[in-house]
């Protein structure tokens, strides 16, 4: 019968815990004794809880010195591990076989070690020549044939670090592993090395099974090989469908504007997976016709994605065709064509604007959202403090602002601004508005403000205020904040 070993680590932690709950405890007991007001009884006892509570704060000091006294001895050893292994990497080719063989074996057999002093040994000339003496080989075949799985895991390490090419062929094989860690170590090992056969290997894993696709292709974004499109290209013609798919998603995150031939072709294809791969992709090097056709495609998933794109690429002529996606069946659709025409900014008012009176609900209410997120509502505030054309123009568009439920702005500023004359034609807007949102707004505004609107409204005989808002809603604003018959004259 064995037992398990407790780690020091974790036989301190339990220590901790157990003080702070002894001490918890007392100052608990210590809560209910006052509680109960039986404050004499605490008195005894309060030199043991100063005593626990300096003695917890000594020994919490005492552990976090000893922890960094540890990792301090603990990289020692590392860096001593690593001179001794660059030392023995010198001397590898002036031992004799016998010699050599038991060196090699012993670094085999504590691969953890290796590892990490390989890790902090930056001279490359020692690991040509660990690879020269034959460490790389019999790593390779630890990793084929050694039945521990983090022993497996830690070779892959190894042999990412030793960089032999002669290793690309065990970790090729063992991307085929039935257990997903080891085969995933083998991955990442592959994405160490700059030759065109490692990124091929992974390539090849995207249309296994062991490794999840997603994976693979993270580490061929970070894999830079010079050879990358030249061997992706070709995957783009692939039967599989999964296959064409990464290989779009991948020659968008490449970037080579040689390879928008093949994007554009994959626009076209079968597959709405891989139209809408291909649609991100055009984010790389955009095509205003080709965005337009795949903005009108039959998928909302590749319209989806390529409204996404446009957004991102800033094809500002392609907002009239956004805004009219606002009315899309699909809420995704909707969504991102909300987000691109926000990211196009004062080049996309005019679509917006023209959505305010959409039939569809949500496209009015996404319109006015957005004119309110660019800043383009605040400025119609602005302008309608003129009483010229200008103003009379902010006012119809705030009216429609509030009527497509973007009141927020105009309720803001009608209930912050310092300017009654502002506030009265704010109010009147409202007023024109008539939804229950904006009779809620106008209660919101509240009767000391309505006061003040009334006060200057009288001070100006009436007749100025017709003259700065029209007589029509003047009137509304007096019927809107309570004013009397009497003013209106």
């Amino acid at each position: 019968m064995t037992t398990a070993r407790l780690r020091p680590g974790a036989v301190r932690l339990s220590f901790v815990l157990l003080c702070v709950l002894l001490t918890a405890a007392l100052y608990a007991a210590c809560i209910a004794v006052v509680v109960r007001g039986n404050v004499q009884a605490l008195y005894p006892i309060l030199p043991w809880l100063a005593a626990a509570a300096i003695g917890g704060c000594a020994l919490l000091a005492l552990l976090a010195v000893g922890e960094r006294s540890r990792s301090r001895l603990r990289d020692r050893r590392r860096r001593l591990a690593a001179e001794r292994l660059a030392a023995l990497a010198r001397a590898m080719a002036s031992l004799d076989d016998a010699k050599r063989e038991r060196a090699v074996r012993r670094l085999v057999k504590h691969l953890d070690l290796t590892r990490n002093a390989l890790a902090l040994i930056a001279d490359t000339g020692a690991h040509e020549q660990l690879v020269a003496a034959g460490v790389a080989d019999r790593v390779g075949l630890e990793l084929g044939e050694s039945h521990g799985k983090w022993h497996r895991i830690t070779a892959a390490g190894v042999l990412s670090l030793l960089g032999s090419g002669g290793s690309i062929g065990p970790l090729t094989y063992t991307l085929g592993d039935r257990d997903p860690d080891v085969a995933y170590a083998a991955a990442q090992a592959l994405a160490q090395y700059a030759e065109p056969a490692a990124y091929e290997a992974l390539l090849d894993a995207l249309a296994a099974e062991a490794i999840p696709p997603a994976r693979v292709a993270g580490l061929l974004e970070t894999f830079r090989c010079p050879d990358a499109r030249e061997l992706i290209e070709p995957r783009a013609d692939a039967d599989e469908t999964r296959i064409r798919y990464w290989a779009a998603y991948l020659l968008g995150r490449l970037g080579d504007p040689r390879s928008q031939p093949v994007i554009e072709r994959l626009t076209h294809d079968t597959s709405e997976d891989v139209r809408a791969s291909a649609a991100d992709a055009l984010a790389s090097f955009p095509d205003e016709t080709t965005l337009r056709r795949l903005l009108a495609d039959q998928s909302w998933i590749v319209r989806s994605h390529a409204a996404k794109t446009t957004g991102a690429t800033r094809r500002l002529s392609l907002a009239p065709r956004l805004a009219e996606l606002l009315e899309d069946g699909a809420w995704w659709v909707r969504q991102n064509a909300a987000v691109a025409l926000a990211g196009l900014g004062e080049a996309a008012v005019p679509a917006l604007v023209s959505q305010l009176h959409s039939r569809d609900r949500f496209a009015r209410n996404k319109a006015g959202e957005v004119l309110v997120q660019i800043g383009y509502a605040a400025e119609q505030v602005d302008l309608l403090r003129d009483g010229n054309r200008a103003g009379e123009t902010a006012r119809r568009l705030l009216v429609d602002l509030g009527r497509a439920e973007a009141l927020s702005t105009i309720a803001t500023a009608a209930r912050t601004t310092s300017d009654p004359i502002l506030r009265a034609r704010l109010i009147g807007v409202l007023v024109e508005i008539g939804t229950e949102q904006a009779a809620a707004a106008l209660r919101a505004i509240g009767a000391k403000q309505a006061d003040g609107v009334r006060q200057k409204i009288a001070a100006e005989q009436t007749d100025g205020v017709r003259q700065a808002i029209g007589a029509k809603q003047a009137d509304g604003v007096l019927e809107a904040v309570g004013g009397s018959h009497e003013l209106r004259g």
